[in-house]
């Protein structure tokens, strides 16, 4: 499955999200950023990837603009984000439907 780490995320008016980095600088929340997050959530959280499975795929979400990922680390990525609580419901629901469409 190919999945778009550039997909930028937008609030219930429809504005972007933006994030900031550790300079202050603000950028538009993306895929890529949360689930590069998410990947690295440690193991034995929250159904999360072995240390160097999430490594690599964080990696990949944050560098790539199209990755590839097997079915079996789709369905454990979904699930990871089903049970996050690192982020608020909207950027979960976006996450959510983003994964969703790279299905099809």
């Amino acid at each position: 499955m190919k999945i778009d780490p550039n997909k930028i995320f937008v609030n219930l008016k429809g504005d972007v999200i933006n994030s900031k980095d550790e300079n202050g600088i603000k950028s538009p929340l993306t895929l890529g950023m949360v689930l590069s997050e998410l990947a690295l959530t440690p193991h034995k959280q929250k159904n999360g990837f072995r240390p160097l499975k999430g490594y690599e795929l964080a990696k990949k979400f944050y560098e790539e603009k199209e990755v590839e990922i097997s079915p079996a680390d789709f369905a454990q990525l979904k699930e990871l984000v089903e049970n996050s609580d690192m982020y608020n419901t909207i950027i979960i629901a976006q996450v959510l439907e983003m994964l969703e469409e790279s299905k099809k």
